[in-house]
Order: structure tokens, then sequence, then C-alpha cells
């Protein structure tokens, strides 16, 4: 017998019972909490969104008590009405960003949460969020893409002679990537893949033109793949004392950072090696502004940013930029630099709550957008490869490849720390609500 089929006889064994009409109450109240909690974690919400979010469902549904468990791959709900208690699970899909969805379901979960409003009703609000709310035009989501993995190669050094091969390899592989995404394709595969296209696209592209950045422009090229919001969000969920999910989101970011990897040396392997970079400009204050704006607006549309937030994130890109430079030109550590430009850029956004057209409604989101920049993926890869290739180095050549990859690795560790930690240290002193009043 089907757990359906006894849930029926139930009914019919017991048409009125009230402990029967409770359960189903506070189930359908708990399924409706849960959904709202999908929703946000699969677009991009840290853990205590998520919690705050479902908590706020049920208890405008009317329930009297509300306790909620988020993991990585489920989130759990135990509602109460001071009588029954009943305790239901749903699974989450992939985590993706999408900023539109996730503060459309922000809103409606602060409207149910002042009441009047039945399941049936905030059900249906959900569907119209996920079956009405826009996205940019595919072409345009990949001419954002490569936009901004071309202007991350400017950040990075790479000469103009890369500058169109970047920006075209980047554009096929993210075509290629959103057409294997909408084919199912494992996530991580499509990573490997999509990050090996581009980079040999890139790499020949820049040999042609006769780059002397050939190795930067590769690296540049897949850098729509690094996963700067999953990074951001793990780190500010152990921050705000959820380890356990920010812990299996570092775990996701490592392996897509691994996956990026083997598609990159892959690349290297294939177009024969040895392509190493000339030495880097030291680029001006006003260059590094101009190409973090552009990076941070291009990582906007791949957010699926509106229109207006997509012109905030060019300004916070490119004043997380300014700040950074300004202050490494002055003889600051890339860690030190990149935590003050991230508390540059969170204090804006604080400040634009005060003017005639503030951030409300995606106000640390913009954030995020603008520090995206700053996550020095080139170093992870290099990282990364350095492991690998510590396994076949000579011996009297390992304590160099050592001393190398320790640093990069090193390098990405504290830095991705010093922005997560400047973002969230200004967040909680003037401690905004996550959800609109």
């Amino acid at each position: 017998m089907t757990d359906t089929q006894i849930t029926d006889n139930d009914d019919e064994l017991h048409p009125r019972d009230p402990v029967v009409i409770r359960q189903r109450v506070l189930e359908k109240v708990a399924m409706t909490a849960l959904e709202a909690g999908r929703l946000l974690m699969e677009t991009g919400a840290k853990s205590s969104v998520v919690r705050a979010g479902v908590q706020k469902v049920a208890e405008g549904l009317g329930v009297r008590s509300v306790h909620v468990r988020v993991g990585f791959a489920s989130i759990a709900v135990t509602v109460g009405d001071g009588v029954c208690t009943s305790t239901h699970m749903l699974g989450v899909g992939h985590h993706g960003v999408n900023m539109r969805i996730n503060h459309a379901v922000r809103e409606v979960c602060s409207l149910v949460g002042r009441g009047g409003m039945t399941v049936e009703e905030v059900l249906g609000r959900f569907k119209e969020i996920t079956m009405t709310t826009g996205k940019h035009a595919k072409w345009f989501n990949v001419f954002a893409a490569g936009l901004a993995c071309a202007a991350f190669g400017r950040l990075l050094g790479a000469d103009w002679a890369a500058f169109v091969p970047t920006l075209i390899a980047s554009m096929v592989g993210q075509y290629i990537r959103l057409m294997m995404i909408e084919r199912h394709f494992n996530a991580f595969v499509v990573t490997a893949f999509v990050a090996f296209a581009a980079a040999v696209l890139s790499g020949i592209g820049a040999t042609l033109l006769g780059s002397s950045m050939i190795d930067t422009s590769m690296s540049a090229a897949v850098l729509m793949l690094v996963p700067g919001v999953p990074s951001m969000n793990a780190q500010t969920d152990i921050m705000e004392g959820f380890p356990t999910l920010g812990s299996a989101r570092f775990v996701t970011v490592t392996m897509i950072l691994l996956f990026i990897t083997v598609g990159v040396g892959a690349a290297h392997i294939a177009l024969g090696g040895g392509m190493e970079d000339a030495t880097k400009p030291f680029h001006s204050v006003l260059h590094q502004t101009f190409f973090g704006a552009v990076a941070a607006a291009g990582f906007g549309v791949l957010f699926n940013f509106g229109w207006r937030n997509l012109g905030w994130s060019a300004i916070a890109g490119g004043l997380a930029l300014a700040v950074k430079t300004f202050c490494m030109h002055h003889g600051w550590p890339l860690e030190a630099a990149s935590f003050g430009a991230a508390v540059a850029v969170a204090f804006a956004v604080e400040i634009s709550y005060n003017t005639p057209f503030p951030v409300r409604r995606v106000g640390n989101a913009i954030a995020v957008a603008g520090c995206i920049p700053m996550v020095p993926g080139s170093a992870a890869a290099h990282w990364i490869i350095g492991l690998l290739e510590m396994t076949v180095q000579p011996l009297d050549q390992l304590n160099a490849m050592l001393a190398s990859t320790t640093s990069a690795g090193l390098q990405v560790i504290f830095t991705v720390g010093a922005i997560g930690a400047g973002l969230t240290m200004v967040s909680s002193l003037f401690r905004r609500p996550d959800f609109p009043d």
C-alpha cells in the first residue's frame, strides 16, 4: 500500500478528525515555505536569507513555531500550531545565480509575512515569478560574458593583441556552456569542456595576432566560469554561523576550480605548452577603473540584473578596482588592497540608501558583483596547475615549484577571504534588511 493510499484511507476513516485537519494544514504551509527556500537557494541566496524567507512564509501563513535546517542539497522545516507539528524536506537543484528571481521571491516572502494570503495565492505568485521573470537575450548574455573576460584580461595585464581573441573565445565558450546546460549535462563536465574550448581558441587567436601574453589570454578567457557568488556565499555562511553549508559550498567551488584547471591544462597540452608571458605592465588607476566597471557590468548580465542595476554594477566594479589599484600603487599588498576595496564598495552601497536612486532592492548583490573582478581567478588556476605539475617535476626543481604554487594558493585564499570579510563586516554594522519592508 502506498503512502498516498494510506493518507486517503486515513481521511476517509477520520473525515472530521481535528488532528488530521491540523496536519493537512501544516503540511501545506510547510511545503509552501520550503518552495520559497528552494527558489532562494537555487538563485544565489546565502543561508541566512533562505532561513529568513522560509520563516516569513510559514509565520505569515499562520503557524506559531518554525524550525529550519538549510543543507546544500535539501531544506527541512518543522512547523507547529501549538498542538501539532509537521516536518518536511524538499530537495534543492543546481545552485545558480539569478538576481531578478531572487529578489522577486524576497518581495513575495515579505508580503506573505504581513499575513492575509493563502497557500494557493503564495504558490501562484511563485509560479508566476518563475514563468514570467525576464532574462537577458541569449546573444546579449554571450556578448557580456566575452566582454567581461576580455576586460578581465586587461586587468590581469594582457596586451591589446589578446583582447579580441579573448573576447571571441569566451563568447564561444559561454555559448557552448548555455547549450550544454540546457541539455542538462553534468555541471563539472560542462566546466571542463568550456574551459578547454575557450582556452584553446584564445591561445590560437592570441598567437596568430602576435600577442606576448598568450598564457594570460587563455586564463582570462575562462574567467566567466569562476564561481564568484558561491565563493562569497560560502565564506559569508561560515562567518554568520552556518559552517556546514558554507563548507559544502567551498567544496563545490574547489571542484569547479579543479575542472577549470583540467580544461585549461588540457588546452596548454594541446597547444604544445611553453607559452610564457612577457613582463606584465602596471596599469594606471583610470585603466583599471574602466575595465573593472566593464567586467562587473558583464557579470551583472550573467547574474540577470535589471538594466538599472547593470549601471550600479559598473559603478561598484569601477570603484573596487580604483581603490584596489590606488592602494597597491602606494605599497599595499594585494590582500590588504582587496580588503580596502571591498569595504569601500560596501560603504558606497550603504550610502546609496540615502540617495534618490538607492540600490535598496539588490544592495548586497551589487556589492558582490562589484568585487567579482578582484577575485584572483588566474592565481587559482596557477595554484591547481602547479599542484598537478609538482607530481612530474624533477627533484632539483621541486622546491621552486612548491614555493610558487604555495604562494599562489595562499594569495587566492587570503584575497578571497579579505574580500568576503570586508563585505560582511560592513553589512553587519549597518544591519540592512535582506527583505524589502
